[in-house]
């Protein structure tokens, strides 16, 4: 009996002992890739080193290959970076492709959007390396606190270094303005906004403003501190916020002061071609205009957004995005130190205003000439010291994987406002139903 005993307990041992390691295999098998905790960022940049790939589109690929490389290899001589220019499409299947096989053929260093970034998050484990953990969390307070809190997981590191936003206010057109008589400065709620309008559109005949898409209201929205979801990522589009910015959109179409503009370039067109006297939109918009409309230098100018209610948030960010690095990356410590200097460093940030025409996310870069400067194209006032002013105004909103889908959905739904005279309320309500249709969310309640 004794020898059956031990025959059990040795047979045992060995079964329990092949548990254990076949749990540890599956474990490492299904933990994402070495993210900071063990990484230390050398003191001298001398002493950091490796060949770091980036991953960026349009005017932020040529600003770092342009504006930051030059300066930053002075500084890392030892860093070797290559950009690759893609599509903002490409990224975001690449990285999406690259995640779903555990990291593979992921870059050192990518571009991704505020708005996107947590698409990815709540998809993959630790998709990206946790920047505090490395330190840039003394960098924190250079940036607008609305810009850092959208670039933070669920438990407050950041995960991407702040890059550029895309603050939003009312250009107008200096010239219309003087016509009617009217002083942008009395213009402080959208009310005030919707009676300025009926005055132009019965002076001159043209309209206040075109549009479309549903960027209104998400700008309407944002005042609030509001977005499509709730903190928890449940649907929001009827709330009373929401409610109370279709109240809004809808005096603004009854007062007939509003058009709408068949996509961008409507949009743009309607801007050139004096159809419209304002334009509610982000600062980005300020290259779009040098470009396309140089016969109306000195006739724009911007003012504040209107608030919601007298005293309310006269702010919003339209844009913007961010550097992360990849867990999967096998040069972590190198690609911190680019995304570090690319967004932190002073100079960087004004060539990539200047030169691309992206307002930086960096508070101390308002402080240099170019922000106190006045724009001769833009009535010869400090334009971007006007926007930069908005900033710390800007509320945190909350971003959801299904973003685009929920705009795609508003989108039409707001054409239906303009175009087949919907209720804006019941485009809400519509809105609401279709994306918990298509999407699968919980609604709000």
């Amino acid at each position: 009996m004794i020898k059956n005993k031990e025959c059990v307990l040795v047979k045992n041992y060995w079964f329990f002992g092949l548990v254990i390691i076949f749990s540890l295999f599956l474990g490492g098998c299904n933990s994402s890739p070495s993210n900071s905790e063990d990484l230390t960022i050398p003191e001298n940049p001398e002493d950091i080193e490796g060949d770091v790939t980036v991953w960026a589109w349009a005017l932020e690929a040529n600003y770092l290959e342009k504006d930051v490389l030059p300066e930053f290899n002075k500084k890392y001589p030892n860093v070797n970076v290559t950009v690759e220019h893609l599509g903002v499409d490409q990224v975001y299947q690449k990285l999406s492709a690259g995640l779903s096989s555990g990291g593979s053929g992921l870059p050192d260093l990518i571009q991704v959007e505020n708005n996107r970034i947590h698409s990815f998050t709540n998809e993959f484990k630790d998709p990206f390396v946790n920047l505090s953990a490395l330190g840039y969390d003394q960098h924190e307070a250079k940036f607008s606190q609305s810009k850092v809190e959208g670039l933070k997981d669920s438990e407050g590191n950041i995960i991407a270094a702040p890059r550029d936003l895309g603050p939003v206010g009312v250009i107008y057109r200096t010239d219309i303005f003087e016509e009617v008589g009217i002083d942008p400065r009395s213009i402080e709620t959208w009310d005030d906004y919707i009676e300025v309008g009926k005055k132009v559109v019965a002076h001159t005949g043209k309209a206040f403003l075109g549009t479309d898409s549903e960027g209104l209201l998400r700008i309407m929205l944002q005042q609030q501190g509001k977005y499509y979801f709730t903190g928890d990522g449940k649907l929001d589009l009827t709330s009373p916020e929401a409610k109370k910015a279709a109240e809004i959109l809808q005096k603004m179409k009854d007062a007939g002061i509003i058009i709408y503009t068949n996509n961008w370039d409507g949009q743009v067109s309607a801007m050139k071609n004096s159809e419209v006297a304002t334009q509610p939109g982000a600062v980005w918009w300020s290259g779009t205009m040098l470009e396309q409309m140089p016969e109306l230098s000195g006739k724009w100018d911007m003012f504040k957004l209107p608030a919601i209610e007298e005293g309310g948030v006269r702010a919003a960010n339209d844009g913007g995005s961010a550097l992360a690095i990849p867990s999967s990356s096998d040069n972590k410590v190198a690609a911190y130190a680019l995304a570090e200097f690319a967004s932190t460093d002073v100079d960087s940030q004004i060539k990539a205003l200047t030169n691309r025409g992206l307002f930086p996310a960096l508070l101390a870069a308002y402080e240099e000439p170019i922000f106190t400067e006045n724009q001769e194209y833009f009535n010869s006032q400090p334009f971007f010291t006007k926007f930069a002013e908005t900033v710390p105004e800007i509320l945190a909103i909350n971003h959801a994987p299904a973003e685009l889908e929920l705009r795609s959905i508003m989108s039409s739904e707001f054409q239906a406002f303009l175009l087949e005279d919907k209720p804006a309320q019941q485009m809400l309500e519509d809105g609401e139903k279709q994306a918990q249709q298509q999407t699968g969310l919980e609604v709000s309640k």
